[in-house]
């Protein structure tokens, strides 16, 4: 058995820890010990929860499963025994037996953890060990959990049961119960972006093909060229056409222009204009900003630029939600701000994007987990709060300490990444 991290919860809070081995996908053991012996487990593979567990009576799997009434004490002793003497895991027995449906299991999984996270949430005293490798009976099982989505109704209950009654409007409950069961509509890709991406996922995808569909838009290809020719791209030379940009600066470059130009042209009836613009807007200038800090960090632009493009556009979803009620401001920046970044991930898993760009915006707003930095978050917080703080007077010292970058570049790439922006926005 090896030892990956130990750490303190009043350190680092058990959300972060899981969400940290969700982003790097890790298979691995979570145990947390407490004085009052009352231990509690995490079995994870692949970053997502395969099963979990308590020493508090109640909230083993077995006496829980027991406790939902989906089978009897009996039931389920008799079905613990069978398992061991099988040499596989309970929950496989209970589906590969058909006393169980592997959706029921998950159910009753998610409602276990549920309340694990609340305990830890509401006591942060313990220590953590992160451990490998996971049991093997428990590889491959029939449950796999989204971590992210788990931990993310557990802090929604958690949040709601401490929040001050007096804070506990109509208004905020109604458009959290909308958020919470997904009421809403999700942005749609503009038709030429489906396309675009659609080509660009066969690999035998040729540059004139994509040239073809561009060529179509007459108003596209001139602001294609226009962002082509801009101080941000500059030491690729003069761009005079569609198919020399996508030489020079690759077709997933060209694909990220693109993508700028179509969601700053998004529109939104349900929103005042001028509050859904300034979304759009900051979420294109992040977007070069971040991309140009990945190229001078050697991390991957594109990415980068994916990244700080769907960042906040979780916002114009909840935007869009509380049009309908009247709350306090203080609460409903809350709101927006605890929600918006797994709305935003859910538009990205629409749009088809991959799963490491769903997690680059499900956690860009962790700080780090523990001592742990992760380079691409850390780049698109820099990238977002120089956006917001043109002078750099609010860029975290430490953040820009943690990647090695002076201020002094970091302004540089902003003054481009607003050129390209500019170009953008003046046709």
């Amino acid at each position: 058995m090896g030892i990956l991290f130990q750490v303190e919860l009043s350190f680092m809070p058990i959300p972060d820890i899981l969400q940290w081995i969700d982003m790097n996908r890790l298979t691995c053991v979570v145990a947390i010990t407490r004085e009052s012996d009352s231990g509690i487990t995490f079995y994870l593979e692949n970053g997502k929860l395969v099963l979990a567990g308590s020493q508090k009576k109640g909230l083993q799997f077995g006496q829980f499963l027991a406790a939902s009434g989906v089978l009897s004490e009996v039931q389920v002793f008799q079905a613990l025994t069978e398992s061991k003497s099988k040499g596989i895991s309970l929950t496989r027995y209970l589906v590969e037996t058909s006393l169980v449906s592997s959706n029921v299991l998950a159910d009753i999984m998610s409602d276990l953890v549920e309340k694990l996270l609340l305990d830890l949430l509401s006591n942060n005293a313990g220590s953590v060990t992160i451990t490998t490798p996971l049991p093997e009976i428990l590889a491959g099982g029939p449950i796999s959990l989204e971590t992210g989505r788990v931990i993310f109704n557990a802090v929604r209950i958690y949040n709601e049961q401490n929040r001050d009654s007096q804070q506990r409007d109509e208004a905020i409950e109604a458009i959290n119960k909308r958020l919470y069961n997904e009421d809403f509509q999700l942005p749609v890709l503009p038709g030429m972006l489906m396309q675009l991406i659609s080509l660009m996922e066969d690999e035998r995808t040729t540059v004139q093909e994509m040239v073809k569909l561009i060529m179509t838009d007459q108003v596209l290809i001139s602001r294609i060229l226009k962002v082509a020719n801009s101080a941000f791209y500059s030491a690729s030379g003069q761009v005079d056409s569609i198919h020399y940009a996508i030489v020079r600066l690759g077709m997933r470059e060209v694909l990220n222009i693109v993508t700028g130009i179509q969601v700053l042209s998004m529109q939104n009836r349900d929103i005042p204009q001028e509050k859904f613009q300034a979304i759009l807007d900051g979420a294109l200038k992040t977007a070069f900003l971040a991309s140009g800090l990945a190229r001078q960090l050697r991390e991957d632009p594109e990415e980068a630029f994916l990244g700080g493009l769907l960042l906040d556009l979780g916002k114009t979803v909840i935007l869009s939600v509380a049009k309908d009620f009247e709350i306090d401001e203080s609460l409903f920046d809350e709101l927006m701000h605890s929600r918006h970044a797994e709305i935003g991930a859910m538009i990205a898993r629409k749009w088809n994007y991959p799963e490491s760009i769903q997690n680059l915006i499900r956690y860009h707003h962790n700080r780090n987990f523990g001592d742990i930095v992760n380079k691409m978050i850390a780049l698109l917080q820099i990238a977002d709060q120089a956006v917001r703080s043109p002078s750099g007077k609010e860029i975290d010292p430490d953040l820009l300490g943690s990647l090695g970058l002076p201020l002094e570049a970091v302004m540089e790439v902003h003054s481009k990444a607003m050129d390209s922006f500019n170009q953008i926005k003046s046709m």
